[in-house]
């Protein structure tokens, strides 16, 4: 919180986060009702973000098309919460099936991709101009027809929780796949020490790559390198929060999980095979971008702010 208070000066105006799976107490894992959505959007402004893209993940498809369809009727009701949230994130089912690469998400719900799956996705928030960002693992995707369906219905599509080869990660890129979800998480422990995922996505020519900057998910100096090395004009922060975020530590309620969250802010994991969220505000994003990794304000402002809201610049109000 000192870290915080610090740089309240230099903080800019405004936050976009792409990734928000829940937040202040609030699960999207479940169907939530009208007062909880405004107690996160009030938390939300409280902390200055401007934008957020309400994240549904993994289960069965009638479940997330039934919390999309949910969160989408509360937002369409409220001006104020439709400006705050435009559209929105679905991040699976379609994740690799490999132990590991498929993180947090529920190994019976991981399924290959097609077009009628999405559709039925879609169909729930009343088509394409409400789904902002798709994450998926493009090899479960035969033929790839899906992700070329997704980038012609508009979305930013992305590569997540995957372990795709090189040629297909340069075919995907070709076809307009514009982001790697949360580079470095959603990938075993182990792995290859040349050819893995993280390596060959860093490898392609015009990807862009977001990041969570909580100090949990990649190590400062991890992130570093990797910003030296595709450049932070290619990167976007965001904090793919869960339940606890902008709450007090304890004991949260994640989905499937029951986790503790202590009082640094990390969500100690119920294993150790993955992570399952951050607790992470876009100000502790900010704040953690000067101070942990050496950024000047501008450049933590345009990695909080101005690159995820250009990612997305047809949503914004």
């Amino acid at each position: 919180m000192e870290i915080i208070a610090s740089f309240a000066k230099t903080q800019p105006m405004s936050y976009v986060d792409i990734q928000v799976n829940g937040y202040a107490g609030v699960d999207f894992h479940v169907q939530i009702t009208p007062d909880q959505l405004q107690r996160v959007a009030q938390r939300l402004r409280a902390g200055h973000v401007r934008v957020v893209l309400p994240t549904v993940t993994t289960q069965s498809i009638p479940n997330m098309a039934g919390r999309l369809a949910n969160l989408h009727r509360i937002i369409q009701q409220d001006a104020e919460l439709q400006r705050l949230m435009p559209a929105f994130h679905i991040e699976g089912p379609c994740l690799s099936p490999e132990d590991g690469y498929r993180g947090a998400h529920d190994p019976r719900y991981a399924v290959p991709a097609s077009v009628d799956l999405y559709k039925q996705l879609y169909d729930a928030v009343d088509g394409p101009p409400h789904v902002a960002m798709v994450t998926l693992a493009p090899e479960v995707d035969e033929g790839l027809k899906a992700t070329q369906w997704l980038v012609e219905q508009g979305a930013v599509v992305c590569v997540g929780h995957s372990n795709a080869s090189l040629e297909i990660l340069r075919e995907v890129e070709q076809i307009g796949v514009q982001l790697f979800t949360h580079l470095g998480n959603g990938c075993p422990t182990l792995m290859p020490r040349h050819d893995n995922i993280i390596q060959r996505a860093l490898s392609l020519e015009r990807m862009k790559y977001a990041f969570i900057p909580d100090g949990q998910h990649l190590p400062w100096f991890v992130l570093r390198n990797w910003l030296r090395w595709v450049g932070p004009e290619r990167c976007v922060f965001t904090t793919d929060c869960v339940t606890p975020a902008d709450a007090p530590p304890g004991r949260y309620k994640i989905g499937r999980f029951d986790v503790e969250v202590g009082s640094d802010g990390h969500i100690i994991p119920p294993t150790k095979d993955h992570l399952v969220g951050s607790s992470l505000t876009m100000r502790q994003a900010y704040a953690n971008a000067i101070e942990h990794l050496g950024l000047s304000p501008a450049q933590a402002g345009a990695l909080c702010d101005e690159q995820p809201a250009k990612l997305i610049a047809k949503w914004l109000p």
